[in-house]
């Protein structure tokens, strides 16, 4: 069987220390069959330089978009949909630059994918990543047979892979920018979960998600802080939006609550 061509999507934005190791990491996989796509969003560091100091790996540096917004979520997604309009694989990973993969990482995932014709998104488990000393194997995702909770626990971006047909169907939903404070592993995950009822995470631990402290999710959204609360009331706009447009109801309890909050915010 031709094993498919499989399109690795990273975006970076003031990554320098860590690009090396991110590519690399894409570099060595044990799968050859793949196409490395690095989109540099601007940054302020030499990111890009580093970046284009690869040999077969496909750099480009895009302008950021004109909004206003003081977090870089929506610039990430951004990036992300540039890159896989630059792609040509039939599946797709994500990776954001400060996070790198197992060398058996793509292996597994194209396994999966050809075993399992019906699977249109995978997440594997991440690998709690500090340094070469300190991290460790990650078991709180689970599978859940429950369709529509509050939401679904999802694993991190770069533990995210799918088929290029499926990104393709849910893209305009990943690029709303009225939902600027969801990430695009929020959005796949609730998509792929509550509308489609097709989320799969893999007992096999392939990603590296570094645990950056200056990073923007642990600088800036600390929990039950008001950036926190923010994301939150957003997190439940968007579902609500999901199911009114799937004529579906959502009525939460959470939802009342963080509504009221947000008003004394």
């Amino acid at each position: 069987m031709k094993k498919p061509l499989v399109s690795i999507l990273i975006a970076s934005y003031n990554k320098e220390k860590y690009v090396s190791r991110c590519l690399k990491s894409c570099i060595d996989q044990s799968y050859k069959n793949i196409e490395i796509i690095f989109v540099d969003d601007e940054s302020k560091d030499n990111s890009y330089k580093i970046a284009k100091m690869f040999k077969n790996v496909k750099v480009f540096k895009k302008k950021r978009k004109k909004f206003k917004s003081k977090f870089n979520t929506f610039f990430q997604i951004d990036s992300y949909l540039y890159a896989y309009k630059k792609s040509k694989g039939k599946i797709i990973t994500l990776l954001d630059s400060d996070d790198f993969y197992k060398k058996n990482k793509v292996n597994t995932i194209v396994n999966h994918f050809l075993k399992n014709k019906n699977c249109t998104i995978l997440f594997d488990k991440p690998i709690i990543y500090y340094s070469k000393r300190k991290f460790y194997l990650s078991n709180e995702f689970k599978n859940s047979k429950m369709r529509i909770a509050l939401w679904p626990k999802f694993p991190p971006t770069s533990c995210i892979s799918l088929r290029k047909s499926f990104f393709q169907k849910i893209k305009n939903e990943l690029k709303l920018k009225k939902f600027s404070l969801l990430t695009i592993d929020f959005r796949l995950a609730v998509i792929s979960k509550i509308i489609y009822n097709n989320f799969k995470i893999i007992n096999n631990h392939l990603t590296n998600y570094f645990q950056d402290k200056k990073g923007e999710s642990s600088s800036n959204f600390k929990k039950f802080g008001k950036n926190w609360w923010s994301r939150r009331m957003q997190a439940h706009q968007y579902m609500d939006y999901l199911l009114k447009k799937n004529n579906l109801k959502y009525e939460n309890l959470d939802y009342s609550i963080t509504k009221l909050i947000n008003l004394f915010l």
